[in-house]
């Protein structure tokens, strides 16, 4: 299916993705709701700390960075006049999937959770649906993320446009580089928090408040100094000066806001997802570990002996049923428990 050559030919892929993720919120919402009984009397809320809400704050620009598919969607859209108002549909549908699963998991599991709230549902089938159809969803949604990088790389190798051998190829090759970072870094959440803080804090915020600024002071200024939009004018990168003097004051406070705050806020959410991925226990990758056996031995041991739920409760020992055994304890949010552990 990543062979396919635009959003024009995949639209479906995106209807699959969002069912699949609207199944998965709701057994998340019905996971949390049968648990809450056991897990919100020994419950606890993390300590206030300031890289905490950095490191979180990456992970939402993750959640909400779909930025780049943008410009290929709306070019192949029936009313491309229209993509604003699919935008803002698309943005408010996912709030309205996230906000039910992230407040119930965190009144229910507290500090007990970690970088996925699937592992702290403790009903087993619920646990593995909610995986399968998560698992569907990353398949979908990786044929639309993937296609304007696709497209770029066969831009710069002069891949033909036409179906191919050399489309195959390229686009073989770029799944191989995603499926080798992937092996490389088995603990995804830190680096997911690296790459929400860095690039999507460019694509979300930064560029976006930037690109408009200039995109509106040109065609302002085309506008007001021909009578209509000018080709020549249009053409013009407009300076500073343009910017400031063609775009309201509220579209320059506004924008002006948005770039502060995606610095700011992006600088110091790479920093803490930084000193996160430093702190984390390394653990070798696949290809690795056979020429390491001692090591690989441990590894995969620890991960026969584990189970996959995180029990709830301060101390992560709190569950439903004496069937369940628990994960090691974690300190999540580095509060500086279990350090005599």
């Amino acid at each position: 299916m990543l062979i396919l050559k635009s959003p024009e030919e995949f639209w479906w892929a995106g209807i699959i993705a969002m069912c699949t993720t609207s199944c998965a919120v709701i057994l998340i919402c019905i996971g949390s709701i049968r648990d809450y009984h056991t897990c919100s009397q020994g419950r606890e809320f993390p300590q206030f700390k300031v890289s905490n809400y950095f490191v979180a704050l990456g992970t939402i620009l993750f959640a909400y960075g779909g930025h780049p598919v943008f410009p290929t969607i709306q070019h192949d859209m029936k009313k491309p006049h229209h993509f604003t108002r699919s935008a803002i549909q698309a943005y408010t549908i996912l709030t309205f999937m996230y906000l039910p699963a992230s407040i119930l998991g965190s009144l229910t599991y507290g500090d007990s959770l970690r970088d996925s709230v699937i592992n702290s549902l403790q009903t087993q089938w619920i646990q593995s649906a909610v995986n399968i159809f998560i698992t569907l969803h990353v398949i979908f949604t990786l044929i639309i993320m993937f296609n304007p990088m696709n497209q770029e790389v066969e831009e710069m190798l002069g891949v033909p446009q036409e179906f191919g051998i050399w489309r195959i190829v390229s686009r073989g090759g770029v799944l191989a580089a995603a499926v080798l970072i992937a092996e490389t870094v088995p603990k995804f959440g830190p680096m997911l928090n690296l790459v929400g803080a860095s690039t999507m804090t460019l694509t979300s915020a930064f560029f976006p408040a930037v690109f408009y600024l200039y995109l509106t002071a040109r065609e302002v200024k085309a506008e007001q100094k021909s009578g209509y939009p000018d080709k020549n004018l249009i053409d013009e990168t407009p300076s500073y000066r343009d910017i400031i003097k063609y775009n309201s004051k509220l579209t320059l406070v506004l924008c002006a806001t948005v770039i502060v705050v995606g610095l700011v806020g992006g600088s110091g959410a790479t920093y803490s997802a930084i000193s996160e991925l430093i702190n984390t226990n390394p653990e070798l990758p696949c290809y690795i570990r056979p020429f390491f056996p001692d090591k690989a031995g441990k590894h995969d041991g620890a991960a026969a002996i584990a189970s996959h739920t995180n029990c709830c409760g301060m101390w992560q020992n709190i569950s439903r049923s004496t069937d369940i055994k628990c994960n090691e304890p974690f300190d999540f949010y580095n509060q500086g428990l279990f350090k005599n552990a």
